[in-house]
C-alpha cells in the first residue's frame, strides 16, 4: 500500500525519493492540512485521506480537457468508531480540466484532474478533493526511480514524473502550456522523451477538501 509523506518536492526529497523501494513523487511548495480520520460512518470529513488506483491511461496525447476518468478505493477509510466509512472497491469519478503537452526538451508535460463524485452501494455522492502523492505503474523508458534521481541532479522539480504541483512550478508550467487558472490538481508528467502518461494502476493519494455526507 502507498505510504502518504507530505512535504516539499526539493532536492532533499527526490534524492529520499530515489532511494525508496516504490518511488514516489510528492507535493510541490504545498501546505496540505493534517490527515483527518472519520469519527463514524455517516460522514467523511474535510481532510480524509483515500488511496486510490486509476481505473484508466491518461495522456497528453490521448486525453482531452473535459474527459472523464475513474479510480477504484484501494483500501477501506476505517472510522474511529470502527465502521467502514468508505469500502474498498468503491468508485471516485473526476475530469481531465487541463492538458499541457511537452512540444520540446525544456518543457514539462502536465495533466490536471479534478474530482466530482464518488460511488459505493447504488448510491452517488459529490467528492471533491486534491491529489497529494502518486505512485505511478510507469511503461517503457527509465525507471521512476532514475527519473527522479536525474531530476535530483539538476533538473527542476517539474521535470519530475508523477509530481504533485503547486505554487510557482504549478502556474510556470500551467502559464507556458497555454492554460490559465484551472480547477484541480496537477501533474507532472515528466521533460519530452518520457512516456507522457499516466498508466492504469497508478496510485494516487487524495485528501478530501469538502465533508461528504454518506448517510442519514
Amino acid at each position: 500500500m502507498l505510504h502518504i509523506r507530505i512535504g516539499v518536492a526539493v532536492v532533499t526529497s527526490m534524492v529520499l525519493a530515489a532511494c525508496a523501494n516504490s518511488p514516489r513523487a510528492e507535493t510541490a511548495n504545498g501546505e496540505v492540512a493534517p490527515p483527518v480520520t472519520p469519527a463514524n460512518a455517516r460522514t467523511l470529513p474535510a481532510g480524509a485521506m483515500m488511496d486510490l488506483t486509476l481505473d484508466q491511461q491518461l495522456g497528453t496525447k490521448t486525453s482531452h480537457t473535459g474527459d472523464q476518468f475513474s479510480a477504484t478505493v484501494a483500501t477501506a477509510v476505517i472510522a474511529q468508531n470502527g465502521r467502514t466509512a468508505i469500502p474498498a472497491g468503491a468508485r471516485v469519478w473526476g475530469h481531465v480540466s487541463g492538458v499541457t503537452p511537452a512540444s520540446n526538451a525544456t518543457q514539462t508535460a502536465a495533466l490536471v484532474l479534478d474530482f466530482d463524485s464518488l460511488t459505493f452501494g447504488a448510491r452517488t455522492f459529490p467528492y471533491k478533493a486534491n491529489i497529494v502523492a502518486t505512485n505511478l505503474q510507469k511503461q517503457g523508458g527509465a525507471s521512476t526511480s532514475e527519473t527522479v534521481k536525474n531530476a535530483a541532479i539538476g533538473a527542476a522539480a517539474g521535470a519530475v514524473l508523477g509530481a504533485v504541483l503547486s505554487g510557482a512550478d504549478k502556474d510556470k508550467i500551467l502559464l507556458g502550456g497555454g492554460l490559465g487558472a484551472v480547477a484541480g490538481t496537477a501533474i507532472s508528467l515528466g521533460k519530452n522523451g518520457e512516456n507522457a502518461v499516466l498508466p492504469a494502476g497508478s496510485h494516487l493519494s487524495v485528501q478530501t477538501t469538502q465533508s461528504v455526507a454518506l448517510r442519514y
